[in-house]
């Protein structure tokens, strides 16, 4: 039988003197979600007395008018914290042979400790032999009696008109992108575009915009920007699945300026408004649209 051998940090003088190497805020950060393994976190100092626990949560929501935002959620509870402070005194444990882990990742959640004087602590998570917090710590600082201070909006995720659209504010516009690669057009029949066909389909309609999208446009492509949307059914989208079906199909790469996603809530479809209407069902080359076919999208 093995049996690992498990070792547990000793006191030290070092321990009982704080360490205020890393100056922090008592309140949140106000910037997007950090990454909170990275934050440079310090032992809790023995005659540390805390008067308050400020914990943060990083949420997207939606305000009101405003569209979705990440937000930053600052909570507070006050001391003593009894059982907190207790489990962030315990030591990490250490083992002299490879312990046997599991994978996964353990979040701690940002949260900072306030003396009676305004001192902020970042403090540092006792762990076990695989590097993780404690459970009963995690438990012990996610079971106090928060109360909400403030939600702080950080950045703009989506636009009012984008939320309530059920679209993208921009879209790189891939049909380009096969335009550039001059595919040869595909001949045989094809099934159909979706099977079974669906109820339902959401029409985001693009301008095209002359800029690119950086880290979500890695092809360098225009960018549209969400012009309008709808929701197709009944005869209407009736009447573009069959146009959709029997396009044949297209050699033709003229410019365009707007286009079209075809979304059923899943596998997509783009169409061109103007130029050539090509059409880019999933999972093939370009088909072309009629003029009526295109006229149901847009009218």
């Amino acid at each position: 039988m093995l049996a690992a051998l498990v070792l547990i940090e000793r006191d030290s003088a070092e321990d009982k003197t704080p360490q205020l190497d890393h100056v922090v805020t008592a309140s949140c950060p106000q910037r997007s979600s950090p990454d909170l393994f990275a934050m440079p976190r310090q032992r809790l100092p023995y005659d540390f007395v805390a008067a308050q626990v400020i914990r943060c949560r990083w949420e997207s929501r939606y305000l009101s008018g405003r569209g979705r935002w990440e937000v930053v959620i600052q909570e507070h509870t006050d001391g003593p914290a009894d059982e907190l402070m207790t489990e962030l005194r315990r030591r990490s444990e250490s083992s002299l042979f490879p312990p046997i882990c599991t994978m996964e990742a353990i979040f701690v959640d940002y949260f900072v400790l306030v003396d009676p004087s305004g001192r902020a602590v970042l403090p540092k998570m006792p762990t076990g032999v695989c590097g993780k917090p404690y459970p009963s710590a995690l438990n012990a600082l996610r079971s106090l009696p928060y109360q909400v201070d403030e939600q702080i909006p950080i950045q703009s995720l989506e636009s009012e008109k984008s939320f309530r659209a059920g679209c993208h504010d921009q879209y790189p516009d891939v049909l380009q992108r096969f335009g550039r690669l001059d595919v040869t057009p595909q001949t045989s029949n094809h099934p159909r575009s979706w099977n079974p066909p669906p109820e339902g389909l959401r029409v985001c309609v693009f301008r095209i915009e002359n800029k690119t999208a950086g880290r979500l446009n890695p092809m360098d492509l225009p960018i549209g920007r969400l012009e309008s949307s709808r929701i197709l059914k009944g005869s209407s989208l009736r009447a573009l699945l069959t146009a959709l079906d029997t396009a044949p199909a297209s050699d033709c790469h003229d410019h365009h300026t707007r286009f079209a996603i075809l979304d059923p809530g899943f596998r997509e479809a783009y169409v061109e408004l103007d130029g050539c209407h090509n059409l880019l069902r999933p999972g093939e080359n370009l088909r072309r649209l009629t003029s009526d076919a295109v006229g149901v999208l847009t009218q």
